[in-house]
C-alpha cells in the first residue's frame, strides 16, 4: 500500500485518503463487529476488493485507477490484510478526537443508500446539474473536502451541499440530516429544482 501511495500525485493524497476511509466505511457499517469477526482474511479481502473495483470506475478516482487495480489483484493474490492496509492510509490523528470527519462520511453513506444515488464533491462553479438526470444530485461544494476538517477530525468550517430531486427525495434527504445526532442543515437556496443547506454542528 505504501508503494502505491508513493506514486500518487501530492494532489491526490486526499482523495486516496477519502477512498480508504469510505472502503473501510462500507466494511463496518454494512457488517456488524459480530459478523466480522467471524470472517476470515480473505473474505474480508473479497468484500473490500470488491467495493474498490466498482469505486476505482468513478470519475473523481480515474487519475490512480489502474493503481487501485493493481494493488487489489496484489493484496488478493499476496493474501494481505486488505483492512490494515487501508488503515495506513487514513490520515494520522494524535489525542482524543471527535470523530468529525467519520460521522460526515458516515452521512454521507447513509444518503447514498437511502436515495440511491452517488454524492458527488465539486467546486460550485464546476457541478454537474445533469448528473443522473432520471434521478436525484446530491453534490457536496467545496474545492477541497478536507480543509472543512481539522487535523484532528474536527469540523472547522460549514460544508454547503446542492440537492435536486423530487419533492419526496428532498424530505428524505433533509430528514436523514434532521435526524443525525451530530449535524445539522439550514436551508441557504431553495426553488422548484434545487435547495441548498449549509451543515454545520449541532
Amino acid at each position: 500500500m505504501r508503494s502505491i501511495h508513493s506514486k500518487i500525485k501530492p494532489e491526490s493524497e486526499p482523495l486516496l485518503s477519502e477512498l480508504a476511509l469510505h472502503a473501510l466505511l462500507h466494511l463496518h457499517t454494512n457488517h456488524s463487529a459480530k459478523v466480522l469477526s467471524y470472517k476470515s482474511r480473505s473474505d474480508i479481502n473479497d468484500i473490500l476488493s470488491m467495493w474498490l473495483n466498482k469505486s476505482s470506475n468513478s470519475k473523481k478516482y480515474k487519475s490512480f485507477k489502474k493503481k487501485i487495480r493493481s494493488l487489489v489483484t496484489h493484496a488478493r493474490s499476496q493474501r494481505l490484510d486488505m483492512e490494515s492496509m487501508l488503515m495506513n492510509l487514513l490520515p494520522s490523528q494524535e489525542g482524543d478526537e471527535l470523530p468529525h470527519l467519520d460521522s460526515f462520511l458516515l452521512l454521507i453513506n447513509t444518503l447514498e443508500r437511502e436515495l440511491n444515488t452517488t454524492v458527488l464533491v465539486s467546486r460550485p462553479e464546476s457541478v454537474d446539474l445533469e448528473f443522473n438526470p432520471k434521478g436525484c444530485l446530491l453534490c457536496v461544494l467545496s474545492a477541497d473536502l478536507n480543509a472543512h476538517f481539522s487535523e484532528r477530525n474536527r469540523l472547522i468550517a460549514n460544508i454547503s451541499m446542492l440537492f435536486r430531486g423530487t419533492n419526496g427525495e428532498k424530505h428524505k434527504f433533509l430528514r436523514t440530516i434532521y435526524s443525525s445526532s451530530i449535524f445539522e442543515h439550514k436551508v441557504e437556496f431553495e426553488d422548484g429544482d434545487f435547495v441548498r443547506i449549509s451543515l454545520s454542528l449541532k
